[in-house]
C-alpha cells in the first residue's frame, strides 16, 4: 500500500502544549446463573473533563499481523490536536506483543497489573488518568478507543529480533523499570527538538514525546532516522519529529492486519433489545429526554472483534418507559483463548449548558467463552442497574450466527 503525502506547514502552538492527552423461548436467562453474577461488575465512569490526546474517535485496526516493534500511528480529523501537531496524526505508540506469563506489565489507565496474554502498547502521553510521561497501555484502550485513524507501520529492513531490541530499548528508559510502574521519564513537550538521550534544550525535560521516543530506539540502536528532514530544519516541526514524519519516511511500510482465521476463532454476535428508563434526569419543564447509547462489545483485548459507538440514537422519552432498540452491536469473530466484554452506558442528550447525564452502567465481562459455545443464547432481561434496566443478548458460536429469537 502507497503512502500519500500530506504537506502541513505551520508550527506548534507551545502555551497548549504541556496539556497533552484530552424473554427467550431456546434462551438461557444468567439473571439465574450464579456464576455469571459472579462476574458481573457495575461500574460509574467519571465525567470530569480532561485534556487528553485521544478520546476523540474509534478504529478497529487489529494487532493481528503485527510484531513487537511495529509502530502504531493515530489521528482524529478536526480535534485540536489535528490542528496542533501537523500531519494527520497526532500521536505515536507501539506495539510490544502480549504479556507473557511471569511477566509483571502495569497498566497506566486502569492502574493495575495486566493479564497475561494482554496486547499492549508503551507510549509516551500525559493525563490525569494514565499519568506523565512514558509507560503502557493496553491495545484496545489505547489503540481502539482513542482515535478516527489509526495505522500501523513497519521499520524496514530490519529482523523482528532487531526490531524487539527496539522495544527493549524504550522498556529500558522507564523510572520504575520494565514493568512500567511509577510511570516515567516526563512527557517532553519540546516537539520541535529531539533527542537520544540527555535534556531537551527547549523544555528542559530529559524525557520523550510520543513519536520521538520511537525515532530515539532506531536511531541509537541500527543508525535508521524516521524524521524525513533528518537533522535539518523544517517549517512543519522545526527539529522535531512528528507522527507523520514515521509515517511518511522512506524507512518505513504500512502494514496490513488482517481479522482473525475462523477455525482460530469463535462467532459471537451481541444485541441490545431494550432498556427501561426508571427515571428521567432533567424532567418537565425541560422537556423530554433524548436518550442515546454508548457500547463497547466484543473482543476484551480489543482488534478488529471489538466494536465501538460513543453515540448511537437518540430517542425521545418523557418519564419513566421502555425504549426498544433491536440493534445489533457485534457480529464477529473473537479467537478463542480471548475474553468477552459487553458494556453498554445510556445516556440522556442534555442542551447547553446543562452537561450529558450518564446512566448506570451494564459491565460484563467473560474470560471462557467456551462455557457459553453453540449453546444458543443468553440473555439478560432487563436487567436492574439502578435508574435503567438493560435487556441484552448475546450467542457464541462455532459457525455463523443467525437472527435471534427477538428478530435481530
Amino acid at each position: 500500500m502507497s503512502k500519500t503525502k500530506i504537506i502541513a506547514t505551520f508550527m506548534v502552538v507551545f502555551f497548549l502544549a504541556n496539556s497533552i492527552y484530552i424473554p427467550h423461548s431456546n434462551g438461557v436467562s444468567l439473571e439465574d446463573d450464579p456464576n455469571a453474577k459472579e462476574s458481573f461488575n457495575l461500574e460509574t465512569i467519571s465525567t470530569d473533563v480532561r485534556s487528553s490526546f485521544a478520546d476523540d474517535g474509534v478504529n478497529e485496526l487489529s494487532y493481528n499481523g503485527l510484531v513487537p516493534g511495529d509502530i502504531i500511528l493515530l489521528g482524529t480529523p478536526g480535534t485540536i490536536f489535528d490542528y496542533l501537531i501537523p500531519g494527520e496524526f497526532s500521536h505515536t505508540e507501539i506495539f510490544c506483543g502480549f504479556v507473557q506469563a511471569g511477566e509483571y506489565i502495569w497498566d497506566r489507565d486502569a492502574h493495575q497489573w495486566m493479564a497475561t496474554g494482554t496486547p499492549y502498547v508503551i507510549h509516551s502521553t500525559k493525563s490525569d488518568e494514565a499519568g506523565n510521561g512514558l509507560g503502557y497501555s493496553v491495545w484496545g484502550h489505547a489503540v481502539n478507543e482513542h482515535a478516527d485513524n489509526a495505522v500501523a507501520v513497519r521499520v524496514k529492513y530490519l529482523t523482528n529480533a532487531q526490531r524487539q531490541q527496539a522495544v527493549d530499548w524504550m522498556k529500558s528508559k522507564l523510572n520504575g523499570g520494565i514493568d512500567g510502574y511509577p510511570i516515567g521519564p516526563a512527557y517532553d513537550w519540546g516537539w520541535t527538538c529531539k533527542q537520544i538521550s540527555g535534556s531537551n534544550p527547549l523544555s528542559g525535560i530529559n524525557g520523550y514525546y510520543c513519536s520521538e521516543i520511537a525515532w530515539a530506539a532506531y536511531k541509537d540502536l541500527f543508525g535508521i532516522d524516521l524524521d524525513p528532514d533528518g537533522s535539518s530544519w523544517s517549517w512543519s516541526t522545526a527539529y522535531g519529529v512528528s507522527p507523520a514524519d514515521i509515517y511518511y519516511d522512506s524507512n518505513t511500510e504500512i502494514v496490513i492486519t488482517d481479522d482473525w482465521d475462523p477455525s482460530e476463532a469463535y462467532y459471537v454476535k451481541i444485541n441490545l433489545v431494550g432498556i427501561y428508563y426508571e427515571t428521567d434526569y432533567d424532567p418537565w419543564p425541560k422537556g423530554s429526554g433524548e436518550e442515546y447509547l454508548k457500547w463497547y462489545v466484543g473482543d476484551g483485548w480489543g482488534g478488529a472483534g471489538y466494536k465501538v459507538n460513543n453515540f448511537y440514537g437518540t430517542v425521545s422519552r418523557s418519564g419513566a418507559g421502555y425504549i426498544y432498540w433491536k440493534v445489533n452491536m457485534a457480529n464477529v469473530l473473537i479467537p478463542k483463548t480471548h475474553p468477552l466484554k459487553i458494556r453498554v452506558e445510556a445516556w440522556e442528550d442534555d442542551s447547553w449548558p446543562d452537561s450529558d447525564d450518564q446512566y448506570p452502567v451494564f459491565n460484563w465481562w467473560e474470560n471462557n467463552m467456551l462455557n457459553y459455545v453453540d449453546q444458543g443464547w443468553y440473555y439478560w432481561n432487563y436487567w436492574d442497574a439502578g435508574d435503567c434496566r438493560y435487556y441484552v443478548e448475546f450467542s457464541i458460536s462455532s459457525s455463523p450466527i443467525g437472527t435471534s429469537p427477538n428478530g435481530i
